[in-house]
């Protein structure tokens, strides 16, 4: 199950929420919440709990992915830039805070058990900055590489009809064209994206 919550990280002239808080009916084994499901094909007797996965959904943190030479067999450069911004801290320090704060309503008391990531120890903004550190991952929500624009962007590779920009015959039809983060999972997003190039391409 999923929410979504603007914090007070949000900013003020935006209704869009900043958080998605994840509910998995399982205890975490790994902080990162990604290496958990790894791990559990592994663990024959996986202790009962539950796990609240905090997700900054309008990160402000931003990447970039420059060339390395002119051999187009090099591997790009990629900077991801993770957690260059406060805001993106504050984010998902709030919903750690909130996580906590739903794991003690009464709902939860017959379930609850004593806290695993990031630990009761872990309270302070420094405490829980460092935790998130340590533990970030990308949410597997990569888009935004190729992004489209007008021609007048500099960093748009393809026109709003996915025509790469500066070349004939070529388009690119998938999740890297969206211009910014949807905000939430980019599945459905991206089928929308193609049912649009399936209409452009057969007009």
């Amino acid at each position: 199950m999923e929410g979504f919550f603007r914090t007070s990280a949000a900013p003020k002239n935006s209704k869009s929420p900043d958080l998605q808080m994840r509910f998995l009916a399982a205890r975490a084994v790994t902080a990162d919440g990604m290496g958990s499901f790894t791990k559990f094909k592994h663990i024959t007797d996986h202790p009962d709990g539950f796990s609240f996965q905090s997700i900054a959904v309008r990160p402000k943190s931003r990447g970039r992915v420059t060339l390395a030479s002119a051999d187009p067999t090099v591997k790009p450069v990629v900077e991801t830039r993770y957690l260059t911004q406060e805001e993106d801290f504050a984010t998902i320090r709030e919903g750690i805070r909130l996580g906590r704060k739903l794991a003690q309503q009464p709902a939860f008391k017959d379930f609850v058990g004593p806290e695993v990531f990031p630990g009761t120890h872990v309270q302070t903004d420094k405490e829980l900055d460092a935790y998130i550190s340590d533990s970030a991952h990308t949410a597997n929500a990569l888009v935004g590489t190729c992004r489209m624009g007008p021609a007048q962007d500099p960093l748009a590779v393809v026109d709003p009809d996915m025509r790469v920009l500066g070349t004939t015959g070529l388009r690119i039809c998938d999740s890297s064209i969206m211009p910014q983060l949807p905000g939430g999972q980019g599945a459905s997003c991206t089928l929308m994206i193609a049912e649009r190039a399936a209409e452009l391409l057969l007009r």
